[in-house]
């Protein structure tokens, strides 16, 4: 079981002091096996090459009111250069524990000024725990014995991204870096960033959230004090953000929500300034903007109650190495605990109750994370209500 390993890394890295926790220190580089670097010159002659390497890791778990864990799996506006793939994922639909990995891979020019032409990337699991296969992908993932293998080209300047690609990439060209795209396909365009994403099980969070009359009950079921973390609610009237701060081993604090005082757009960019600031206090100020803007649509503008930490970077679910010297790498992993409040539970089954609804009306109504509302109405008791929401779950992932 991945539970204590996952409490673990929570407890170590939700702290912005961190103790050196996913902090914008040069982390220990990983390097592919000699056999697998360029041999054209002897390992004493300096490098010519060099890259820096930010990896910036999301871990998303969704959970009901009542602890069980439903699908992590986002409906997301996906540029059209992104590769979409669901095909295994339906085998870890069954498991009681899972969680979507998203990975975006940001790159510089290392010490030496020039970087690769292309770059292979190597991916393989952290830990003991299944992996689906990648969902979506840009460039191109492709199996290589227990991991997989990502073949980059870089370029030294990046496409500009139209406002018809969604924040959640686009906004990654803040960071001004390399451009990436196939090194198979040359007159493909180039992206800002590298992404791909998978589900993964045996994890869970040591944060409990639970509501007490009106309001919220944040529990620390870890062995360990957590300092610091996000709770963040989203709804039509706006969205609000509160700081959470030093919870010890099995320790309770009862949070309340404040009014919203302003409208929701002067609200939206006060949690912005929030989620950067919170950033910005363990990764530095150049990296943070385009982090919070990336994630400010599954963050701050999707309606649900979540709770935000970063974790340590030394207990990452994915490990990468690379092909050329990296002068730099940062790692940086952020937890993203989605939980069902019992009201929005009920709303979900009075739609689903409903007879004339379909999986298009479900999508407009659920949003981002339809499939685990469905998921969590098929769980109950109700026959034909169940079965409603599994047909919908199944026309769903058949699109």
């Amino acid at each position: 079981m991945l539970t204590a390993r996952w409490t673990a890394l929570i407890c170590c890295g939700i702290s912005l002091t961190f103790c050196g926790c996913a902090a914008s220190d040069p982390a220990p580089v990983q390097q592919l096996p000699t056999s697998e670097q360029p041999s054209e010159q002897p390992s004493e002659q300096p490098s010519e090459t060099s890259i820096d390497v930010v990896q910036i890791e999301t871990v998303t778990t969704v959970q009901s009111s009542a602890g069980s864990f439903l699908s992590p799996t986002p409906e997301q506006l996906l540029p059209a250069y992104v590769e979409r793939n669901r095909e295994d994922s339906a085998a870890l639909a069954q498991l009681q524990e899972r969680a979507k990995i998203d990975v975006a891979l940001l790159i510089r020019g290392g010490q030496t000024g020039s970087a690769p032409k292309e770059l292979d990337a190597r991916l393989v699991s952290a830990s003991a725990a299944p992996w689906s296969g990648m969902e979506h992908c840009f460039p191109h993932v492709e199996r290589s014995g227990a991991g997989f293998l990502w073949p980059l080209a870089l370029s030294s300047v990046a496409a500009e991204l139209d406002s018809t690609v969604s924040p959640e990439w686009r906004a990654w060209q803040d960071f001004r870096g390399l451009g990436v795209r196939s090194n198979t396909q040359p007159t493909e365009a180039s992206a800002p960033v590298a992404t791909l994403d998978f589900q993964t099980s045996g994890l869970s969070s040591p944060l409990l959230l639970s509501a007490q009359g009106d309001s919220l009950l944040v529990t620390n079921r870890s062995a360990r004090a957590i300092a610091r973390a996000l709770l963040i609610y989203s709804h039509p009237g706006g969205v609000g953000v509160t700081v959470i701060e030093a919870l010890n081993p099995g320790e309770r604090r009862v949070t309340v929500l404040g009014p919203k005082e302003h409208p929701p757009d002067t609200l939206l960019e006060l949690a912005r300034e929030q989620l950067t600031d919170f950033f910005a206090a363990s990764v530095g100020a150049e990296l943070a903007p385009p982090m919070a803007a990336a994630k400010s649509i599954p963050f701050l503008e999707t309606q649900g109650m979540r709770l935000i930490a970063l974790l340590s970077d030394e207990l990452e679910p994915a490990a990468l190495s690379f092909s050329a010297p990296v002068s730099k790498q940062q790692r940086v992993v952020i937890s993203h605990s989605e939980i069902l409040k019992p009201e929005e539970e009920t709303r979900v089954l009075g739609v689903v109750m409903d007879p004339s609804v379909g999986v298009d009306q479900a999508l407009a109504t659920f949003g981002r994370f339809t499939q685990a509302k469905l998921e969590f109405a098929a769980q109950s008791a109700d026959a034909s209500l169940s079965a409603k929401a599994l047909g919908l779950l199944t026309q769903l992932r058949n699109r």
